[in-house]
């Protein structure tokens, strides 16, 4: 199902039309186990982008589509489950596995849903939002904020390896701006005590004044742009992940204006070949009365 282009590149060949009970499965597994990839994501490395991945795990196991129609059936199964679960959490009527296709069509819900089905998404679903609380709640209590006291006075450039050893916390955790500006404050108070022994001891010599004071303050700027360039970057990702989600949306509405122009035109289709036939006909019966009436007033 898949050659190999001149230029060493596998071109995909996909399957088109609807999609099978198996690779509806198969789709709902490859959800879960990305779902699962980008909860553990945090190592740093380079991660392939969603619905390719989910596509590359479909086609290892036989689900021949694309990352496009992959995102598509998925945006529609989570509409039907929404739907299924929202009238079973109402519980004023019917059950929906009792019902026939004709009367969960009467009350605006899916039709073909099967309950297999439902129960897979289900616990996608409930998974996803149990991982979500977790990762929510975690960072919070994963820092303390330090109560002991700052540690001894140590040269200048202790005050910046600290803060540059916090980085790696900043990504995943909440930023902790309070320690930096404790710590600064404290270094500066040491600092500011040696400086003034020193002045003591040279006669008040202003060098020494600016060098003690150059470290808090590049400290304090230090501090300032990591966190800076974390909500940046935090802002870029989830600036990517709206735009991703819109295209989708967009992508789903095309295809159902799609859809309701290809129906319009087979309606226009079979009102023109309905009025063709009645032409025809309408042609043929006055072909024969012209002909009865002829051979009635022929001369005898």
């Amino acid at each position: 199902m898949a050659d190999q282009g001149g230029d060493g590149i596998v071109m995909r060949e996909y399957r088109k039309g609807n999609w099978t009970v198996n690779e509806t499965m198969v789709l709902i597994e490859a959800k879960k186990m990305d779902d699962e990839r980008r909860m553990k994501k945090s190592e740093g490395k380079p991660t392939e982008l969603r619905w390719k991945w989910v596509e590359n795990y479909c086609w290892r196991r036989g689900c021949l589509r694309s990352q496009n129609q992959c995102n598509d059936k998925w945006d529609n199964l989570m509409r039907d489950y929404k739907k299924v679960r929202d009238y079973q959490r109402r519980g004023n009527g019917s059950n929906y596995w009792e019902m026939e296709k004709n009367e969960r069509k009467e009350k605006n819900l899916p039709t073909n849903m099967l309950r297999q089905i439902y129960e897979l998404l289900e616990e996608v679903v409930e998974k996803k939002g149990g991982q979500t609380v977790v990762a929510s709640t975690a960072p919070a209590a994963a820092i303390p904020l330090p109560l002991t006291a700052p540690p001894p006075p140590a040269p200048a450039a202790a005050p910046l390896l600290q803060v540059q050893l916090q980085p790696p916390l900043l990504y995943a955790q909440p930023f902790p701006t309070v320690d930096v500006r404790d710590s600064s404050d404290s270094d500066t108070s040491e600092h500011s005590d040696s400086v003034a022994k020193r002045r003591r001891r040279s006669g008040g010599d202003g060098e020494g004044t600016s060098g003690g004071t150059a470290s808090p303050s590049n400290s304090n700027e230090v501090g300032t742009a990591i966190c800076k360039s974390a909500s940046i970057i935090a802002e870029a990702i989830r600036g990517c992940e709206e735009n991703e989600e819109r295209r989708h949306r967009d992508l789903v509405g095309l295809h159902e204006r799609r859809l309701q122009i290809e129906e319009s035109k087979t309606e226009i289709n079979r009102s023109g070949i309905h009025g063709l036939v009645d032409a025809i006909n309408k042609l043929a019966n006055s072909i024969i009365a012209l002909a009865s009436h002829k051979n009635q007033s022929a001369p005898k």
